[in-house]
């Protein structure tokens, strides 16, 4: 892990992508990896990283076998990041942004929707609508029994993630600096856009046509 210094310096070089400027609790970080059924997941995604503070307890915990895919925007986090988990297998870091991350699983070879979604990513800081790309893209990526697991510093766009999320948990964690809310999430259907409709009735009366 980075230490607290360089870890706050990363902050001030980078404040719309580093969430805070020290490392997450353990008390933090077990109630996001808590709704983490470890047992029966095929891959993880965690977005922002950042150092590695919640990697470790999703890599001491998922089967040798569980794809965890770390995707970091922060090119110095990112570099940490693949020297740090070098002899670790199926680990995969993505130097990116969160709404690439389908192109990402592609590149690994891994087939299928992503059972887990960690995101610490500063939505309040973040243009308007990258985080509408992000979200949108989590819930395309994810089961439709999959869970979004958020921790934020704020409830200010509980409203932005349910345009795309129906909300399972909150939780609010006090032993950490600052606290922190852990949001749990899972995917809505996909409302269809007023040109995929058109083209869907279309569909419909044709083939009652033929």
């Amino acid at each position: 892990m980075l230490p607290i210094p360089s870890f706050v310096g990363e902050f001030f070089r980078n404040p719309a992508t580093v969430g805070s400027l020290i490392p997450s609790s353990k008390e933090l970080t077990n109630k996001v990896t808590e709704p983490i059924d470890f047992a029966n997941a095929s891959c993880i995604v965690e977005y922002g990283p950042g150092t590695g503070v919640f990697t470790d307890i999703l890599i001491q915990r998922r089967k040798a076998e569980t794809v965890v895919v770390l995707v970091e925007v922060n090119r110095r986090f990112a570099q940490l990041l693949r020297e740090r988990y070098a002899g670790q297998p199926n680990v995969h870091v993505f130097h990116g942004s969160a709404d690439q991350t389908g192109q990402y699983l592609q590149k690994i070879g891994f087939v299928g929707q992503v059972d887990y979604v960690l995101c610490g990513l500063p939505f309040s800081s973040l243009p308007r609508r990258l985080g509408w790309r992000i979200l949108e893209h989590t819930r395309q990526i994810l089961l439709p029994s999959g869970k979004l697991i958020l921790f934020q510093y704020s409830l200010q766009n509980k409203r932005l993630f349910g345009k795309f999320f129906h909300q399972l948990d909150e939780a609010h964690v006090l032993l950490n600096l600052p606290p922190a809310y852990v949001l749990v999430y899972e995917p809505t259907p996909e409302v269809p856009t007023a040109p995929a409709r058109a083209e869907q009735e279309k569909l419909v009366s044709s083939n009652a046509g033929s």
